[in-house]
């Protein structure tokens, strides 16, 4: 899971994220005010943002609205050092609402919760089944068969053995309903089925290079997803 944390104390911050990474949550990124907050959250689509209500006279509200406007779907749980907002922050239907001082076996409740909810949510879908289209016409693809879903643009494609379809799901989107599955990202631009990967190949600064079964596209692994995929790949 990848979080994103929002707080204008940097102690806050710095505890916050010494309990995460120690229960296997990826830190992608931090903020401390509204502008820097939003632009993080695009670049690095968090599963979650941790977010502070209280921000030097910014507000975790604003900026929770702003990201739904922006179309950023992901989960948002407050953090904050009063109780009177918990009530407002359900409404605007944050997934949890947890108080300052941290505990860790709060935060890894409430990590828990999550990753429960997510998986809840795929077995209610035809996990391995996707629409796609080429050309105007509507297909449905088993996502064990394709190779790997990258961004061009605004636009989302997958490529399979003999083919390339669009797809209507952002990276994002797509990452969260194949959670469980063998897929990872590698790249902002790039969503892999590591199944299909049979060659890395170590490449500059920490990077590697993915070669694949039966087709001869290569895939990077950039260096913002260069230790998780050793970690969790090349272990």
């Amino acid at each position: 899971m990848k979080a994103l944390l929002v707080d204008d104390e940097k102690p806050a911050r710095d505890e916050l994220k010494f309990i995460l990474e120690e229960i296997g949550v990826d830190i992608v990124g931090e903020a401390d005010n509204f502008k820097s907050a939003v632009k993080a959250a695009q670049l690095k689509e968090p599963d979650v943002i941790f977010l502070d209500i209280e921000l030097g006279g910014e507000n975790g509200f604003d900026i929770l609205e702003n990201l739904r406007k922006k179309r950023i779907t992901s989960d948002v749980v407050f953090v904050t050092a009063y109780s009177n907002y918990a009530v407002k922050a359900f409404e605007v239907n944050a997934k949890d609402y947890v108080l300052k001082p941290f505990s860790p076996d709060r935060i890894k409740f409430t990590i828990e919760k999550l990753n429960s909810k997510l998986k809840e949510k795929n077995k209610k879908l035809d996990i391995y089944k996707i629409t796609v289209t080429n050309n105007g016409r509507i297909y449905l693809i088993d996502i064990r068969d394709a190779y790997y879903f990258y961004a061009n643009g605004r636009n989302i494609f997958v490529k399979t053995a003999d083919n390339e379809y669009m797809v209507e799901n952002t990276l994002k989107e797509l990452e969260d309903r194949f959670y469980g599955l063998n897929y990872m990202r590698t790249h902002k631009s790039y969503l892999v089925n590591i199944d299909k990967v049979n060659e890395v190949i170590p490449w500059f600064n920490g990077t590697y290079m993915l070669k694949f079964k039966d087709i001869s596209d290569e895939v990077p692994v950039s260096r913002n997803y260069a230790k998780k995929f050793k970690d969790e790949v090349l272990k």
